[in-house]
């Protein structure tokens, strides 16, 4: 049932790389940084060091350093020498909802499996993303920011077992993750969350945010907001229309919900976008 949730999860995961290069440095002094996404540096060649709370990890050539969003970080070079160095910030995770990979435990640092093998691909990587052909090139991007993705996983499945914390994720918060994003139509609770599942309402509540990051109440919320942005952006579907298939019995009540999230209406949203062009 475990593997069940996962697959489903990583199915519908979304990787979203936002912005990448390849460096070549003889300083690098970058402290206490902190970011809402994934930052991911593969050395080349030459030295460096990263500081996570009070663990400092050295950086030799063919490590990757992966590390988690909103996690406070120095990165840095203690000598002149050259170092040449890939990097990518990057999220992996459902409708803007749930960070994927923090279902996992992977370890800050690693070394991959075939690093001539990667280097390549984001070469690869880096030149679909300047060519001019649009349709080729979106195409094949997609494919090689996977393919990245993949050959990370591929290093780090190498040096450790298989990465699930199966422990500390309960099947059952599993089932019950996987039964909000299936189900953004539909107006659940924590009575009926609870009956399904024979767990208390406050203990479902309590444990599903330690884990996941926010209440089950709060994380299907957001899913069914995004959804009706998607929808708003992509449909011609009534705003009425809109609401009704994410659950919601009137207008005034999807309305005053977006609004609290998004900060304007559906229709001041839909039209916004209009106006941008997407």
């Amino acid at each position: 049932m475990i593997d069940n949730s996962m697959n489903f999860l990583l199915k519908y995961a979304d990787l979203n790389v936002l912005e990448c290069d390849i460096h070549t440095r003889t300083e690098m002094m970058t402290i206490n940084r902190v970011l809402s996404c994934y930052i991911m540096s593969y050395h080349k060649s030459g030295e460096a060091k990263l500081r996570i709370g009070k663990n400092v990890y050295p950086i030799t050539p063919g490590t990757v350093v992966l590390v988690p969003p909103n996690v406070e970080h120095d990165h840095y070079k203690e000598s002149d020498e050259e170092t040449i160095f890939f990097w990518s910030h990057f999220t992996y995770g459902i409708a803007g909802v749930l960070d994927v990979l923090g279902l996992f435990h992977f370890p800050i640092t690693f070394k991959l499996k075939d690093s001539t093998e990667f280097e390549k691909v984001f070469i690869e990587y880096k030149k679909s993303i300047e060519s001019s052909e649009f349709l080729i090139s979106t195409i094949l991007k997609k494919a090689k920011e996977l393919e990245l993705l993949y050959l990370m996983f591929e290093g780090i499945m190498k040096t450790q077992k298989y990465p699930v914390q199966a422990g500390n994720k309960e099947e059952e918060f599993l089932c019950i993750l996987t039964e909000l994003i299936q189900n953004p139509n539909k107006d659940l609770t924590l009575k009926e969350l609870s009956d399904k599942y024979h767990l208390h309402p406050t203990y479902i509540s309590n444990r599903f945010k330690e884990l996941f990051g926010k209440s089950p109440i709060q994380a299907h919320k957001e899913l069914r907001i995004n959804k009706a942005k998607e929808l708003l952006k992509t449909s011609q579907m009534s705003i009425t229309d809109i609401g009704a298939s994410l659950g919601f019995n009137d207008t005034p009540s999807f309305t005053r919900l977006f609004k609290s999230y998004v900060g304007i209406s559906p229709s001041q949203f839909r039209g916004l976008n209009l106006k941008l062009g997407g």
